[in-house]
């Protein structure tokens, strides 16, 4: 491995990428994460140049990235599938864009590893590339309007007493530690014994700091899940029905004790505007005395003001008493930059753009706790799920992965979405039109869930908040400390070390 040049390094690095992306949700091939990793690592060693060890790099992230990620070409298919041309070579520049980020940690490494020859000891020489890693994943969730999608803190999802550290330091912070965990063979048995006890270790610290699941006493909510097909949904023969089914479902047997009725992203098959005729039926899916929470579309009755993707509180007279306008919305899938500008060229390479709300808020409610709405892409990014203000008592993530069919996608989507209840120490409840629909406690835990596909209710109370978490409260500089830790533990180890390699 060490001794490969070329396309053929390339070649190996791409295809050990592709591997790896199968250690990520819902797979959680785990050892298939190690062998991609360690072969970065051999790959990134033998590299003699900067330049070669950015090219392997940028090769793995293409092929990691690419499996991670084909699940949006779904999307283009959905019929009528207009823009299905566009979806491969979509995909691939996208995996292209994103490989950069490891190759820029492993040509950043490498030129400190060459500038530096101190840092040639085996243990410092993986320390150095973990930080440029984190670094890098830290980067990729924030440049580009960001698309921190399967960071590779996720490939421990499948037990959540591992990630209960992401309450500390976020999942880039434990993006660092996995990367070092999963590595930890290049070095020897012995840092692969170490790495053993280190994660059962966490297992064990994690799960003694998370108590026995909880039903709550909070408020009762229903989630409701239509199950309506992509297809199907904003043809305006189906209107009337679609919105009968969503008031019928939400009425069911319970309803007059409900807090809430939660709806998912866009669920009335139309634009929302002042006066609009339909209020008052969706205002009969509000319970006595509580609310209907649904996403929609929401226009101001003025066609040059545009449309937002908001969430939308309505009370039981059909009153809209609350919203929130998404704020991060998906490049070129929901905005397009100078949309209104250059309406001839963004009407022609997509299906129209949604204007940008105003900020991240938390909303108040009478008889309500307060809750921060999280409309589907926005909850894949740390440290941005609630806004300024006193701290919200849980998440709201309302959501459409009905666009991606059943593949690793809405999978990978609601990890995100129990990820960031951990991190922020606060219950999430996600509404979701296809799946998959749940109520997550605050360490992240699934207490009751709708799958892929099915059509149902979900009635639960409100469970508790956590006392806010480091990371809730500080965000990223939970992170940066860290990385200054790994970076002080770095340079004690190459001032004591010897120069030639350990």
């Amino acid at each position: 491995m060490l001794k490969l040049k070329g396309w053929r390094a390339a070649g190996v690095a791409f295809v050990s990428g592709a591997l790896a992306a199968l250690a990520m949700p819902p797979l959680y091939w785990l050892p298939l994460g190690v062998l991609g990793i360690v072969v970065f690592v051999w790959l990134w060693d033998g590299a003699p140049t900067t330049k070669s060890a950015l090219l392997r790099g940028w090769a793995w992230g293409l092929g990691h990235f690419a499996v991670g990620s084909y699940w949006i070409l779904e999307a283009f298919y959905v019929p009528p599938a207009e823009y299905g041309p566009l979806g491969p070579p979509i995909v691939i520049g996208l995996s292209a864009v994103l490989g950069f980020f490891p190759g820029l940690a492993a040509g950043a490494a490498k030129w400190a590893a060459l500038r530096w020859p101190r840092l040639g000891g085996r243990y410092s020489r993986l320390l150095l590339l973990a930080i440029a890693w984190a670094l890098a994943e830290w980067l990729r969730g924030h440049v580009f309007t960001g698309y921190p999608w399967n960071p590779l803190g996720h490939v421990w999802a499948f037990a959540m007493p591992l990630v209960q550290s992401v309450a500390l330091f976020g999942v880039f912070g434990l993006g660092l530690l996995t990367f070092l965990v999963l590595a930890a063979p290049v070095t020897g048995w012995r840092a692969s014994i170490a790495a053993l006890v280190v994660v059962g270790a966490a297992g064990f610290a994690g799960q003694s700091i998370m108590p026995p699941p909880d039903a709550g006493d909070g408020p009762m909510i229903r989630i409701v899940q239509p199950n309506t097909p992509q297809d199907q949904k904003w043809r305006p023969e189906n209107r009337a029905q679609l919105v009968n089914k969503l008031v019928s479902m939400s009425r069911r047997a319970g309803f007059d004790g409900l807090s809430a009725v939660i709806w998912p992203e866009t669920a009335p098959p139309f634009i929302i505007e002042p006066g609009t005729p339909s209020l008052p039926i969706l205002g009969s899916a509000a319970p006595p005395g509580g609310y209907l929470v649904t996403g929609a579309a929401r226009g101001t009755g003025r066609r040059e003001d545009g449309v937002w993707n908001s969430l939308l509180v309505i009370d039981p007279a059909g009153e809209i008493v609350a919203h929130y306008d998404k704020v991060h919305l998906v490049p070129l899938g929901e905005y397009i930059p100078f949309h209104k500008q250059l309406a001839p060229v963004s009407g022609a390479i997509g299906r129209g753009s949604f204007e940008v709300g105003a900020g991240r808020t938390t909303l108040e409610l009478p008889r309500l706790p307060s809750f921060s709405p999280v409309i589907c892409y926005e909850v894949i990014f740390p440290a941005a799920v609630t806004g300024p203000g006193p701290r919200p008592r849980w998440l709201l993530n309302v959501t459409n992965d009905a666009w991606f069919g059943l593949s690793s996608g809405p999978y990978q989507h609601l990890v995100s979405a129990r990820v960031r209840a951990v991190e922020e120490g606060l219950p999430m409840i996600r509404a979701a039109n296809t799946g998959v629909s749940a109520v997550i406690d605050a360490y992240g835990r699934v207490l009751v869930a709708l799958d892929m596909r099915q059509e149902g209710i979900i009635d639960h109370r409100l469970p508790a908040a956590r006392e806010p978490t480091p990371y809730g409260r500080w965000g990223d500089w939970t992170f940066l400390a860290l990385l200054a830790v790994a970076a002080g533990v770095l340079g004690f180890a190459v001032r004591f070390s010897k120069t030639e390699n350990a």
